[in-house]
């Protein structure tokens, strides 16, 4: 079975809701490229050579007067706040932010419940929380509560079985 993106669909379904009008992108890069590589190839090859050691940003939103760097957790809520923090630090340094032009910058995490240590935690990273609930999460959260169980881990176990017998991946 194929991996779901949960995540991904998570995030692209907030940005449409919160701005159905556009102005934003996913999976933004962020970081550095070697300036020698600037120098030789232009700004736009160069980022490309690089693309897969830069870090993410789940997506980014512009304005004229603010600049959103957002990222979306369903399930390790800290690593989100922490993912920002990070990020805070490469902003000087990323010279192709997508219509990024010396706005304030809010950095904003999108979670499906609210906690009260999430919120202390945010506040002290300066990190702004919202809130988004879809249907499909809950089903999502169930599914995982039931991965964890021995029944689960019986019919996997028989599931893997049955692969090796008859030679599927």
């Amino acid at each position: 079975m194929a991996r779901k993106e949960r995540e991904r669909r998570y995030i692209s379904e907030y940005m449409r809701f919160q701005w159905p009008e556009g102005n934003w992108q996913l999976n933004v890069e962020l970081g550095p490229i070697p300036q020698e590589y600037v120098d030789r190839y232009g700004l736009g090859k160069a980022a490309a050579m690089f693309r897969p050691t830069r870090p993410r940003v789940d997506a980014v939103k512009w304005t004229p007067s603010t600049y959103y760097l957002i990222e979306a957790k369903i399930r390790d809520i800290k690593a989100g706040i922490g993912d920002l923090s990070y990020y805070r630090d490469m902003i000087p340094s990323t010279p192709d932010l997508p219509f990024y032009d010396g706005q304030p910058i809010i950095y904003r995490l999108v979670v499906p419940w609210m906690i009260d240590w999430i919120v202390s935690a945010a506040q002290a990273a300066q990190v702004d929380v919202v809130v988004f609930m879809q249907d499909w999460i809950g089903e999502y959260v169930r599914e995982r509560q039931h991965y964890f169980t021995a029944e689960y881990r019986a019919e996997r176990a028989e599931k893997m079985r049955l692969r090796e017998i008859l030679g599927v991946d």
